[in-house]
């Protein structure tokens, strides 16, 4: 009786993992899709910026912008926006500014999450998105201006051998 219940034993446990991953596959349901994006400018690196795409979500953001070369950076006046660009439209998904005495030198970005749909009405998924960049605007006190830099993240022409052209 010994044998026959040691026996068994792998069997049940072959069983109840057929039917937990059988479950499992049955609830996935379209694509996810997460990007890992960095990048940088004349003045800034942007590291550690993440893209999470599903059937009916968009999130990004918890990225670290840092002025190249410099501990403490203070300004009056620091902006930055994320745009995305779905064929042609260019538009501006994640945003976020500062007033007042504040030192940039390195600047956490937040996040935002919600659905994010095409012209047609439709949530967007990887293949929809041609490029995403940053803007960086400050006011520079030294040169008594507001300076403008682009950081660009991910260009789908541009990515000439790359896993996300199979997409």
């Amino acid at each position: 009786m010994k044998k026959y219940i040691k026996g068994l034993v792998p069997c049940i446990y072959l069983m109840l993992s057929f039917f937990v991953l059988s479950g499992c596959n049955a609830q996935k349901s379209g694509n996810t899709y997460y990007l890992l994006l960095m990048g940088e400018s004349e003045s800034w690196n942007l590291t550690g910026y993440e893209i999470v795409i599903t059937p009916e979500d968009f999130k990004a953001g918890f990225g670290t912008l840092k002025m190249k070369n410099v501990n403490t950076y203070m300004t009056d006046f620091f902006h930055f926006e994320t745009h995305v660009v779905i064929e042609s439209d260019d538009s501006v998904v994640h945003t976020d500014s500062v007033t007042g005495e504040t030192n940039i030198a390195e600047y956490t970005t937040g996040a935002i999450a919600g659905p994010y749909i095409n012209k047609n009405g439709d949530f967007i998924t990887l293949k929809d998105i041609h490029e995403i960049y940053v803007i960086v605007e400050w006011w520079d006190t030294s040169k008594n201006e507001s300076i403008i830099e682009r950081i660009d993240l991910f260009n789908k022409s541009k990515k000439e051998q790359s896993f996300l052209n199979e997409l």
